[in-house]
């Protein structure tokens, strides 16, 4: 099957959704510190370690490394090189599992073509096999894990007929089970309809269903089932399978230690006052967003307010594939950017993620994300 560089384009875009700005945030470092003391309960020290009692918590951040993107065309910087092959399981052993899940799902398992491509930002190969009947799936090249498939068959979509979200549900509940998921295994926390008046709610002729493991009170939502149904002949036009687990950690700190941490990072970087605060606890991936903006400020913001930005200027990093709770804490600045409306909307905020175990500062995003990620 030819090459299609738009697809490959999109289907990547689609796959980081869920990440927000950690597009850039990715793979694995080596190890993690540990830090050996005994204190007071509740004390936070300025090194970020906590200390409750007898309990001795490991520091789980880590200086990341910045990693360099080759310059070039999308093809060239995504081609798999003989080095990207030796982090990967072969081809033929990715074919065999593609195979396997597509007899287990009742889909016609005959291999007619590939379009394999290596993740731009590592070595990670990305395995994908093109079906008899125009299915297209997908195999993670390093834990042998099935991704997503899609629909690829044109003329499946209708515009004109609707789908309710009962009916949604109803069908992608039929997928899900039929994929081999549990009943209570995930559960359904959205619905997002594609309509022809614009909402993202209510009825539609495209529908994504997704579903997230629960912990608690509190949803991963890095561990998900994401089925999107076309309602022309109520059948599927995607699947997807998200799986980097839960750390599921201890919540020692505070509310207002947490806000107090955030402050006191933030002295180090910004200069305009902070008007208000707010923080909530919620469940993250570890990104290197707020290392980033403290150690290269005005580049940091040059790459998010320029378009266009060439790609092999930005600042990439290595950083562990961690889901922590930890305290989302939002600075609202003053606003004294005058007439300039990019920098109030990508300098007028910022969001610090305090892990709510150590009390390390594990990432940031760029704006509201408690505001971003309740949308």
């Amino acid at each position: 099957m030819e090459f299609d560089k738009n697809k490959v384009k999109f289907k990547i875009a689609i796959s980081k959704i869920k990440e927000e700005n950690d597009i850039v945030m990715e793979n694995k470092t080596k190890g993690i510190f540990k830090t050996v003391a005994t204190a007071l309960a509740g004390i936070v020290l300025s090194t970020g370690v906590v200390f409750a009692g007898t309990m001795v918590y490991e520091n789980i951040w880590k200086t990341p490394e910045k990693i360099q993107l080759s310059s070039g065309d999308f093809e060239e910087i995504t081609k798999i090189t003989e080095e990207s092959k030796k982090e990967n399981m072969s081809e033929e052993k990715a074919k065999e599992i593609a195979i396997k899940k597509l007899n287990e799902i009742g889909f016609n398992s005959n291999i007619v073509g590939t379009n394999h491509y290596k993740e731009y930002d590592s070595n990670k190969i990305w395995y994908r096999f093109d079906t008899e009947d125009n299915y297209e799936i997908s195999i993670d090249g390093q834990t042998g894990e099935f991704f997503d498939i899609w629909n690829n068959n044109k003329n499946i979509q209708d515009t004109k007929k609707y789908m309710t979200e009962e009916q949604g549900m109803e069908t992608a509940n039929k997928y899900y089970k039929l994929f081999g998921y549990k009943e209570g295994e995930y559960e359904i926390t959205k619905i997002q309809s594609v309509n022809n008046e614009g909402t993202d709610t209510g009825a539609g002729f495209r529908m994504t269903v997704t579903y997230n493991k629960k912990y608690g009170d509190v949803y991963n939502p890095y561990e998900y089932i994401s089925i999107t149904l076309e309602s022309k002949n109520m059948e599927l036009d995607m699947f997807r399978v998200g799986n980097i687990p839960f750390d599921n950690n201890q919540v020692v700190i505070t509310e207002n230690e947490a806000i107090n941490i955030a402050l006191k990072e933030d002295e180090k970087v910004e200069t305009n006052r902070v008007e208000s605060t707010k923080a909530k606890l919620m469940v993250v991936k570890m990104n290197a967003d707020a290392y980033d903006r403290a150690n290269n400020k005005d580049k940091h913001y040059e790459a998010l307010q320029t378009p266009n930005y060439p790609n092999e200027e930005r600042n990439y990093y290595k950083v562990d594939d961690k889901i922590r709770k930890a305290w989302v804490v939002v600075l609202n600045y003053e606003d004294n950017y005058g007439e300039d409306i990019v920098k109030r909307y990508t300098e007028g905020s910022y969001s610090y993620f305090v892990d709510a175990t150590t009390g390390e500062i594990i990432g940031g995003h760029t704006l509201d994300y408690i505001y971003s990620v309740s949308r």
